[in-house]
Parts: structure tokens; C-alpha cells; sequence
């Protein structure tokens, strides 16, 4: 049995709760997976989370980081384990407006970032489609990428420094190279509880232009022209995704320019047109296709795989400047593991931005499990954190 008082002593006892309410809660993330919560902690501090560590350490209980819990593979589903819930640590450290960078805590939500950083003509310009909710944290350990990645690449573009917690307690200062220890690793290797991020002046113009086409063939070939230094989008829709939307069921190309390029120039119509991109998932999601997978590829097969979903009928959107797509299935569709199976044949990934989570371990390759277990003997040689996650 678990010392919940001495947790309480650390934390505060208004920080930990074994409710029922809250252990149901807490035991799934946005992927649906289920797992078994035994308590959640909520550390107001980063020298909580520490507390943390060293308490689980003696209780021998192991930690599921959890930021916003927006993870559609299940990095946050515990595993008969302690969630740590970080969306308290929301304190926005330092801006340097000249020197373009920003120090916060590992809860605070981009969209609160971003709105504070508009004042100054700047934002963190990684912009997930949970960019309403997702938390700082949660981005780094998953390597978002999102809307606007043909521009501006990915979570760890943008990261100078991240502070991590392993699995001994002890507090490491990570830059350089060694940010590959916690960028994108789950937080297999730790919990991150602040970080340095890197910021972009927001663009002084925007326009969109928004294509149908009659075959994804004649849809990739506009993606070559489009793909100029002003793109700072490119958004895909097939006929299926189009048709919920209540589109012309035709695929659709979506591009964004910060320039005057695009043919729609007017600031309410092209709010409307992102909060229709915006929307798309929830309509999909309502009519029972709420299971999103996140294949990449590269260019060269990239119709082999939008005629597929096609062919098969399955909805599917996604960020096609840097080629990931999101076909939507419903629970225990066959064709999912198909999907695995052709990305895999064609050298792609079979997560370009969700990440690996419980959901797609098994689809990892030897060299990337072997690089996993190499970082929790270094970080976590017990195993405390995010047991079973990854590999």
C-alpha cells in the first residue's frame, strides 16, 4: 500500500488524490487507451517534482508524466501507476524580446503563450491541432509538428535547453545534442519541467488559397508549386474528409502564405477556413471515426498512399508539406494494421507527430528499441518512469 501521507507531506494534501472520479480520469489519455490509475499528483513546483521521484523511489511505485494529456498513443495511459499531472507548473519565466526566446514551465499551454507573446510581435510557431490545450511539456516529449510545419519544422526546432527530472531524482540541464535524451522520448527518460524555447516575429500578412481537385495526382503536383519559402501551410482534406465537412466531396489543398500570394486575403474568412481545418477532426471523430493514425512519407510515395485511403474510402487530412497524414478509422479496423504494413514497405514512419506511445511499440524496429533501453539505463536504470512505453 502506497504512503499516500507522506506524498501529501510533500506535495500538499490538496496535490494528491486516490478518488475514483479521479483515478478514471486519470486512467487514459486522449488515445482511449485505458490503463490502471492507482493516484494522480499534482506537483505546484519543479522541486515537487523531484519530492516526487525520491518518494516513488522509496515506495517503489512507478510515474506517468502527464501534461495536457492530449497524447493519442497512449504516453500518458498509466500502467498500474502514479500519474504526475504537471499543467500547475504555468509559470512563464523570462521573455527576451530582442534575443527571441522564452523560459517557461512545463505546463503552460501554447495558446496562453502565444496570446502573451502576440504582444511583443512574436509566438512559438509550432502550432499542433491541440494547440488550445497542448502544454509546453507535453510538445517537447512528443516532438509536436502540427499545422505550420513546412515552415517551421518541428517541437524541437525551437528548444534550447530543457531542465529534466530522471528517474534517480537527479536534475540534469539538457542542450545541444543531448536534447535528443528528452525531445521526443515520452518522457521515458524523465519528466521535463521547464525548458528555453525559441521564438518567431508573427507574420505581417497571411493570405490562404483553398483548391479542389479531381485526383490526389493533379493535388500533389500544385503541392510542388506551392512549396515556395512563403508557405507557411499546407493542409490536405481527401474527398471523404472534404464530404464531412460538407465541402464538395473533392481532395483539397489548403495553403498558407505569409505574403499576399494566396487569392484570400480577407482576416474573417480566413479565420473561418482554419476553423473548419480546425473542426475537422471532431466531426470525424463524432461519427464514430475517432481513432486518427499519423503516417509519414516521403514524396515518391505519397500517391501510392493518398490513393489508397482513397480507394478504401477512408477519410483522411493532414499536414502534406512535410507528408503526414491522418486517415480516420474506426475502433478495431483491419486496415489499420494494413496501413502499418504499406508505410512500413514504403520506408515511411508509422508516427510523424503523435508519437509511439503504447499504441504503435510494436511497429518500432531493433535500432530504435536498442537506443531507447540505452537511455533508460543512463535516466531511469529502475524503471520508474513511463514504464512500458515505447519499447
Amino acid at each position: 500500500m502506497m504512503d499516500l501521507a507522506s506524498l501529501q507531506t510533500l506535495v500538499g494534501p490538496e496535490n494528491v488524490s486516490a478518488s475514483l472520479e479521479d483515478r478514471l480520469v486519470y486512467g487514459r489519455d486522449a488515445s482511449r487507451l485505458r490503463g490502471e490509475c492507482l493516484a494522480v499528483a499534482w506537483p505546484m513546483h519543479p522541486e515537487q517534482v523531484v519530492a516526487l521521484v525520491e518518494w516513488a523511489r522509496a515506495e517503489a511505485v512507478d510515474l506517468v508524466p502527464r501534461g495536457a494529456g492530449t497524447g493519442l498513443c497512449g504516453g500518458a495511459t498509466p500502467q498500474r501507476s502514479l500519474v504526475a499531472d504537471l499543467s500547475r507548473l504555468t509559470r512563464i519565466e523570462s521573455v527576451d524580446v530582442e534575443q527571441r526566446r522564452a523560459r517557461v514551465q512545463a505546463g503552460v499551454v501554447l495558446e496562453t503563450l502565444n496570446r502573451r507573446l502576440a504582444l511583443a510581435g512574436l509566438f512559438l510557431p509550432v502550432i499542433p491541432g491541440s494547440h488550445r490545450s497542448a502544454s509546453i511539456g507535453g510538445m517537447i516529449a512528443t516532438d509536436a509538428a502540427g499545422l505550420r510545419a513546412v515552415r517551421y519544422g518541428v517541437m524541437r526546432d525551437w528548444v534550447e535547453e530543457v531542465t529534466l527530472v530522471d528517474g534517480l531524482g537527479r536534475v540534469h540541464r539538457l542542450s545541444g545534442d543531448a536534447l535528443n535524451h528528452a525531445a521526443g522520448r515520452e518522457g521515458v527518460t524523465g519528466f521535463i519541467t521547464e525548458a528555453t524555447v525559441r521564438l518567431a516575429p508573427l507574420p505581417r500578412q497571411r493570405s490562404i488559397s483553398l483548391m479542389a481537385f479531381d485526383d490526389e495526382a493533379a493535388l500533389l503536383a500544385q503541392r510542388r508549386r506551392w512549396l515556395v519559402p512563403e508557405l507557411t501551410a499546407l493542409e490536405y482534406l481527401n474527398r471523404h474528409a472534404a464530404a464531412a465537412l460538407g465541402w464538395e466531396p473533392r481532395p483539397h489543398l489548403l495553403a498558407e502564405f505569409d505574403s499576399a500570394q494566396g487569392e484570400i486575403r480577407e482576416p474573417a474568412r480566413i479565420a473561418e477556413l482554419w476553423r473548419q481545418r480546425d473542426g475537422l477532426y471532431p466531426v470525424l471523430a463524432a461519427s464514430g471515426r475517432w481513432l486518427i493514425e499519423d503516417p509519414q512519407v516521403e514524396e515518391d510515395n505519397l500517391v501510392a498512399l493518398l490513393s489508397w485511403l482513397d480507394a478504401e474510402q477512408i477519410p483522411a487530412f493532414g499536414h502534406l508539406g512535410v507528408g503526414i497524414v491522418h486517415p480516420c478509422f474506426r475502433p478495431n479496423d483491419e486496415r489499420i494494421a494494413a496501413l502499418y504494413e504499406l508505410v512500413a514497405g514504403w520506408g515511411g514512419q508509422v508516427s510523424g507527430e503523435h508519437g509511439i506511445g503504447l499504441k504503435k511499440k510494436a511497429w518500432t524496429d531493433d535500432a530504435f528499441r536498442a537506443q531507447i533501453r540505452q537511455l533508460k539505463a543512463v535516466y531511469d536504470p529502475q524503471g520508474l518512469i513511463n514504464r512500458g512505453k515505447l519499447c
